[in-house]
């Protein structure tokens, strides 16, 4: 079936389309955190895979920062591109932002050439699909220098587990985002597959550097492409 059909896995489709207009914006620390680290790479070229409706577009456009004789200038300067699952999140994203670049794909199979984008950044979404392997060898095909992963959840002790729950289970009163977690993570296990992918680990990041509130959220991978 055409990825692009909006029947392919529905269910996920449909539950991501109804939180377009709750989905949060604003300079975050993770976000700030990442697009500082990319200019300090040399990163030109960005590609956004899961950009929901825009925020990190919105960042590139709306942050500037002054130097000495008190000249702004854009703090960012990336060729971007977001791709998101969602067709409502696209459109939304598309609406926000008209002079954006926004296309529906699937990160698990994407569109994109090989070696097209200097970094591919995959923030909140690993933990959401079902097949995590795919998005990170397909991450690493279209990336000619970096693959940025930001992840939501804080590690498990050992494995790689599957969460059975089924995403439409929501029972009530329960957070909206909860039950769209397809997976958990062992620290060791998910450096295995960068490894498997040819992908070193260039920096990392957590705690109060990218989270004001000193959780064990948002733990951030920079991962470069092993030429060898």
């Amino acid at each position: 079936m055409d990825k692009l059909n909006p029947k392919y896995n529905k269910p996920m489709r449909t539950y991501w389309d109804q939180w377009t207009g709750s989905y949060q914006h604003g300079a975050q620390k993770h976000r700030l955190y990442a697009l500082d680290l990319f200019k300090r790479k040399g990163v030109k070229t960005l590609l956004d895979c899961g950009c929901g409706t825009g925020p990190i577009f919105e960042l590139l456009l709306n942050t500037f920062e002054v130097n000495e004789a008190g000249d702004s200038a854009p703090r960012w300067s990336f060729l971007y591109k977001g791709t998101d699952y969602s067709f409502a999140m696209v459109d939304t994203a598309k609406e926000n932002f008209p002079n954006g670049n926004f296309e529906v794909e699937d990160a698990r199979h994407l569109t994109e050439p090989d070696n097209s984008w200097d970094c591919v950044f995959i923030m909140h979404t690993l933990d959401h699909i079902d097949d995590y392997k795919s998005v990170i060898r397909e991450a690493t095909r279209v990336s000619k220098k970096y693959v940025c992963i930001i992840l939501w959840r804080s590690f498990v002790q050992e494995g790689t587990n599957l969460n059975s729950r089924n995403m439409m289970d929501k029972k009530e009163g329960e957070e909206p985002w909860k039950d769209t977690f397809l997976h958990e993570y062992s620290k060791q296990a998910l450096e295995d597959e960068f490894k498997a992918n040819n992908l070193v680990i260039d920096e990392v990041a957590e705690g109060e550097l990218i989270n004001s509130d000193r959780s064990s959220y948002n733990f951030l991978y920079l991962l470069k492409k092993n030429e060898q």
